[in-house]
């Protein structure tokens, strides 16, 4: 069994996947939604969308990324995903208020399920949009490397020592005690601590991992992943 899951939605590798014509192409396309629409509705919130203009946008946006040839356009050597897709946001949004009238792409068909819109939520404020759109990436990065790592945990039957020690993956100051969460495990302190090692080695190895597959060829992973978190640090 391999040490680790496959790149995540968020991944160049997903993007070229979603562009061929291999059948786990449609299956690419539905991950990438997923992965962005929160941090794309989140930016058009920002930019002065209401509420539901934004959902209409994001929905319209996706649709035309994919159906009139976008997703085609995006190719591993232009760079980071992430700043590719921040602009594409933003003239979509320019092209849309510019033709007003014009129909939408999508015919209402929903391209991804928005489930708690309120959550993404956030002031007018397109002097800080591009942080925002920054921070919502960042959130999805540090949330698939933790899905990632259930997965790891579940299927090696140690989804417990997983419940007992992601609080502190995010934050040493919610992490039980050792000997607390030994005590509930049935193992020993030093056992805890032993795991507890391992498993902020693992997560900072699948952080990079999912860093790196939204960059090119040449990208500086560290660079980026240390601006994520700061990001993150920032929130």
């Amino acid at each position: 069994m391999p040490s680790r899951a496959p790149f995540p939605a968020t991944a160049w590798t997903q993007v070229l996947m979603a562009q061929s014509e291999a059948p786990e192409s449609c299956e690419a396309l539905e991950d990438i939604c997923k992965a962005y629409w929160p941090a794309i509705y989140t930016y058009l919130r920002a930019l002065g969308c209401e509420r539901e203009e934004a959902r209409d946008f994001t929905q319209d946006f996706l649709c035309g990324f994919i159906a009139d040839g976008g997703l085609h356009r995006v190719a591993p050597d232009r760079g980071k995903l992430r700043s590719y897709m921040m602009q594409a946001v933003r003239n979509h949004l320019a092209n849309a208020r510019r033709d007003a009238a014009r129909l939408k792409r999508g015919g209402g068909r929903e391209i991804v399920s928005m489930n708690d819109l309120e959550a993404f939520d956030v002031p007018a404020a397109p002097e800080v949009a591009d942080a925002w759109f920054d921070r919502r990436w960042a959130w999805a990065v540090l949330s698939r490397a933790m899905l990632r790592m259930e997965a790891y945990y579940r299927d090696r039957g140690r989804k417990l020592l997983y419940e007992a020690l992601k609080s502190g993956l995010a934050s040493q100051e919610l992490l039980k005690s050792y000997a607390e969460i030994g005590a509930t495990l049935g193992m020993t302190e030093g056992h805890v601590k032993i795991e507890m090692h391992r498993a902020r080695k693992r997560l900072a190895e699948e952080l990079r991992s999912e860093v790196a597959s939204t960059l090119d060829a040449g990208g500086d992973v560290e660079t980026e992943l240390r601006y994520l978190l700061g990001v993150l640090g920032g929130s």
